[in-house]
């Protein structure tokens, strides 16, 4: 009895805080925006039915919504009603240029659409009851580090008019909000719907009409409808035979009509999932047809192009409570424009616009100039090299949308190779199977690479050579097939590799090698590693990080488990000297039983600074630090936690935690793990210390690491380890 009553009490806790809420309070944009404004006399549009007849004649109506009872899926795209108790994350995103840079409100049980496992556009829509303020992400995923990921974000001030800025996406293709276009089953219990609906097609234009602020299209064919293209059922469809559910929709495609949002299904139109909605009922939309609509031209309603009001007596106020201080904007006074295009159905002979894109990478790759972006379409391309220079300001970028570089076409070595050029950035690409490097940069500087995934590439899958002011970030770096996933080598200053993911690599997921045999002094130095996830790599040897001739850096807040060599290892071998003067802080280091040391440090790697850092390992003698004569000079190492064998032989023979103190002065206040389940949930790869676990609030407070890998803020003491 005592169990019932406290799962009943548990369920509405659960409900209080998030079940409970409505968005009663809130209207959904002032009453005269376009998503408002009733349509019944608006003229019918010249191209309706050109546009129609692209959508396909006879199309059914389909609802793309229904209940959670329905071959066990809720079709529809789910709204989580939060309010000002919700916890707020940051969030990483592809679309940077293009998204709202705030924390977004994410409930502890999210509603994610398609479910946590879906494999599709993977929305989640945030409605905050109590600021009246939407938020809308796609494609969102979490990481391992509890790290939220998505494509884009956007946030709606629900009673304001202003639309997002001109060519700026949303979560949805058309840079319009997705939830007042929602059907949704309480207003249609209601009786009546006072909004349009959205919906999607198959194919689009390189075009958007007004309120639309954006067009996600390859084609450049004004026969197709353009997003934002606005349909209204025709008065005379005969409706009265439809079920309540489906009338009162119909009602509204009558009335409001639906706007066209995203791609994808025909005259497919979105909903949210609800247990009470009749699928026996809602077949009835299904007889309405692509024939029975006409397309309705809202132009002359638009007061201002930057905002959704259709009233001639409201004052456009240039606000938005979003302000994107990455939106950089550069402008090349030798050209009229600097956003280039490259498609599949592009043609080099064409002018690299979004109407008439370049067809080949390489063919833009050559005519780029500084300040210009390369905006590449969704296919598959060539391998390309860059070799011309942006400057400090006008950067060149290449940018892709679900782009691939397919190394098996063509001869090139690389899948892109950044040759002697300097100011690049390179995002968002696929590369697999390249001869050698998926992305490399040789004899370069201010080089970004970020964004991009590289898979089964023979060598490595980012490279860099003599290459200084490097930033590699959010990448997916995996089955590498000879050698390592990001492997930055030669002489070079000023390194930051962070928040990448790299797993299943032959050698090291991240190797840093001075390499003196190469030329220059053969050092990194100024580097910072920080909040990857490195897992699975190693099995033809090579440390899950590798550092070979690195000085001066600092390497935090990274996790790597289950590694088949070791987990960190600091010395030298063809650098031109040992890794010294390092701090390797609050990192979480599990090694499995067939793996190698935790950490090892060796050949004139000396003064390096190692603390707050786990280090345990699964092997029945291999532990916690390996480390020579020559590396003991100023090692200072404290407030770990550790697998409580040590050696100073490479394994020869070991010592335990307390000959270990004796011996190097060194760990006074680390604690000896002798189970790593009581540390964190490990099986779920989930590294947060319990609240109970040795690791928590234990470490010592170090000014210059205030955040974790899950970008949480440390106290004062902090945890062992990346998370706190």
């Amino acid at each position: 009895m005592i169990k019932e009553s406290l799962k009943w009490l548990i369920i509405f806790f659960v409900c209080f805080f998030n079940c409970g809420i409505q968005a009663a309070d809130c209207d959904v944009f002032p009453q005269s925006n376009i998503w408002n404004k009733e349509i019944t006399n608006v003229p019918v549009h010249k191209q309706s039915a050109t546009w129609l007849n692209a959508i396909g004649k006879g199309v059914k109506v389909h609802p793309d919504f229904g209940s959670n009872n329905f071959k066990d899926k809720a079709a529809g795209i789910s709204v989580n009603y939060t309010n000002n108790n919700t916890p707020k994350h940051s969030v990483l995103f592809k679309y940077k240029a293009e998204s709202d840079l705030v924390k977004y409100p994410i409930p502890e049980q999210v509603k994610i659409e398609g479910g946590a496992s879906s494999k599709g556009d993977r929305h989640i829509i945030s409605f905050d009851t109590d600021q009246c303020i939407l938020y809308e992400l796609f494609n969102v995923y979490k990481r391992e580090s509890g790290q939220w990921t998505a494509g884009s974000g956007a946030v709606f001030d629900l009673n304001s008019n202003n639309l997002r800025p001109n060519k700026w996406t949303s979560a949805d293709a058309a840079g319009l909000p997705i939830f007042p276009g929602l059907v949704r089953h309480k207003e249609v219990e209601s009786g009546v719907i006072n909004h349009a609906l959205r919906f999607t097609a198959r194919t689009t234009n390189r075009a958007y009409l007004w309120p639309a602020r954006h067009f996600a299209s390859r084609h450049n064919n004004p026969n197709l409808p353009p997003m934002g293209m606005r349909l209204r059922l025709k008065p005379d469809i005969d409706i009265s035979n439809f079920s309540p559910q489906a009338k009162v929709i119909a009602i509204a495609l009558k009335t409001y009509g639906m706007i066209l949002a995203d791609n994808g299904g025909p005259l497919f139109i979105s909903g949210e999932p609800n247990e009470e909605w009749s699928h026996w009922g809602l077949k009835d939309l299904k007889k309405l047809v692509s024939n029975n609509f006409e397309v309705v031209d809202t132009d002359f309603l638009q007061i201002h192009p930057d905002s959704g009001t259709t009233d001639p007596d409201e004052a456009y106020k240039k606000e938005r409570i979003i302000t994107n201080t990455d939106n950089k904007k550069y402008k090349n006074k030798a050209k009229y424009y600097t956003q280039f295009y490259v498609s599949n159905y592009g043609h080099d002979s064409y002018d690299g616009t979004n109407q008439r894109p370049w067809k080949t990478l390489q063919h833009a790759s050559n005519l780029a100039e500084p300040g210009d972006t390369i905006n590449v379409e969704k296919g598959n391309y060539r391998p390309f090299t860059i070799s011309k220079s942006g400057t400090k300001d006008l950067p060149i970028t290449f940018s892709a949308d679900n782009a691939k570089i397919d190394g098996f076409e063509g001869s090139s070595r690389d899948g892109i190779e950044i040759k002697n050029a300097n100011h690049i950035t390179i995002k968002g690409f696929e590369v697999h199977h390249a001869n050698r490097a998926g992305i490399s940069a040789v004899t370069c500087s201010d080089i970004t690479i970020e964004w991009n995934k590289l898979v089964k590439n023979n060598m490595w899958g980012i490279f860099t050579g003599f290459c200084s002011n490097l930033t590699i970030n959010n990448n997916i770096a995996t089955k590498s097939v000879k050698q390592h996933g990001i492997y930055v080598s030669n002489t070079s200053d000023n390194i930051s590799v962070h928040d990448n993911i790299t797993h299943s690599n032959n050698a090291a997921g991240i190797q840093l090698n001075g390499d003196k045999n190469m030329g220059g002094i053969g050092l990194i130095t100024n580097a910072r590693v920080y909040n990857n996830l490195i897992y699975h790599n190693g099995k033809a040897g090579g440390s899950a990080l590798n550092m070979d001739g690195v000085q001066y850096s600092k390497v935090y807040n990274n996790i790597l488990y289950d590694n088949y060599a070791t987990g960190i290892a600091v010395f030298k071998d063809t650098g031109g000297d040992g890794s010294k003067y390092n701090e390797i802080v609050h990192n979480t280091i599990v090694m499995p039983k067939d793996g190698r040391w935790c950490a090892l440090f060796k050949v004139n790697s000396s003064y390096n600074v190692f603390k707050n850092n786990v280090c345990v390992s699964r092997h029945n003698y291999r532990g916690a630090v390996s480390i020579d004569d020559s590396s003991l000079i100023g090692f200072e190492s404290d407030y770990n936690a550790y697998t409580p064998t040590f050696t100073l032989n490479g394994g020869e023979s070991t010592m335990s935690l307390q000959e270990w103190r004796l011996i190097s002065n060194n760990d006074k206040h680390s604690k000896p793990v002798t189970n790593i389940n009581n540390l964190f949930d490990y099986l779920l790869k989930d590294f947060t210390p319990f609240k109970d676990s040795l690791l928590n609030e234990k470490g010592i407070y170090m000014n210059e690491y205030p955040s974790d890998y899950i970008h949480k803020k440390r106290t004062n003491p902090p945890s062992i380890g990346a998370i706190h």
